[in-house]
């Protein structure tokens, strides 16, 4: 067993201020485990190579048809220039495409592994790294039966909404309805009435919204930059997501 564990959990670390908050031996072993994303709201894989960002070498692969559907660069030698970030960014995409295509549903507050062939998760893997135009909206992450990733959740109607040091703070009626429990929760506003547009979210940039901060059954707030103000009798509504992780930018994984 301990062989099972240790290639199971090899890439999770123990260190002090690793993000593992209970460890229990016994009968089992289990690990909560927090897995930091750079932005754990969006799940389109990473803008092409920056060829002026040096630092590493990589190879170009061609091993399966897939790859090429991914960049869309066309080297003069078999060989590429990239940087450290690039390389933390494309670890964070396989690390999402793989857990998409593994788990079950949208892949969202699941604690279940999804039923299906390897070839049909390879499909969803490859088709969670694939340009936009390349990809299937039929199946996972872009639909799964009809919900994909970037679904809605809710609407909910804001009354007012304020902005003071670079946070929005949104006040609903009726209250949003969205549980404190979780902490992974989104949104994308859509106001219409002059100065309030400021606040609004580019879902061109942010597909699945930006995470949000509930204060209370009627308020929430998220970062937002501008100059302070503050709106009442704005029209629209904000467009409630779920993501991974939430204001502490974490994926939560449980191992039993």
């Amino acid at each position: 067993m301990l062989t099972s564990y240790s290639l199971a959990l090899k890439h999770l670390s123990l260190n002090a201020g690793a993000g593992i908050t209970n460890i229990s031996i016994g009968s089992s072993l289990a690990i909560f485990d927090l897995h930091n994303f750079r932005d754990q709201m969006n799940v389109s894989p990473s803008s092409d190579l920056n060829p002026n960002c040096s630092r590493y070498m990589i190879a170009r692969a061609s091993i399966l048809d897939d790859f090429k559907y991914i960049t869309s660069l066309e080297f003069e030698s078999p060989y590429h220039s990239i940087g450290y970030t690039k390389i933390q960014e494309y670890l964070e995409d396989v690390t999402k495409a793989m857990l998409l295509a593994i788990l079950d549903g949208d892949s969202k507050r699941t604690t279940t592994v999804g039923i299906g062939s390897s070839y049909e998760k390879r499909k969803i893997f490859f088709n969670s790294l694939y340009k936009e135009e390349y990809r299937d909206k039929t199946i996972k992450p872009w639909s799964n039966s009809g919900i994909g990733w970037n679904s809605s959740y809710a609407s909910v109607t804001p009354i007012s909404i304020s902005r003071s040091n670079n946070i929005a703070t949104v006040v609903t009626n009726p209250p949003h309805g969205l549980s404190t429990e979780f902490d992974d929760w989104g949104v994308v506003m859509n106001l219409n009435t002059g100065i309030a547009t400021s606040f609004n979210i580019s879902t061109s940039t942010y597909p699945n919204g930006v995470p949000i901060r509930i204060k209370s059954p009627t308020t929430f707030e998220y970062d937002n930059i501008g100059i302070n103000t503050t709106l009442s009798n704005i029209s629209g509504n904000a467009d409630i997501k779920v993501g991974w992780g939430g204001t502490s930018i974490n994926l939560h994984l449980y191992f039993t």
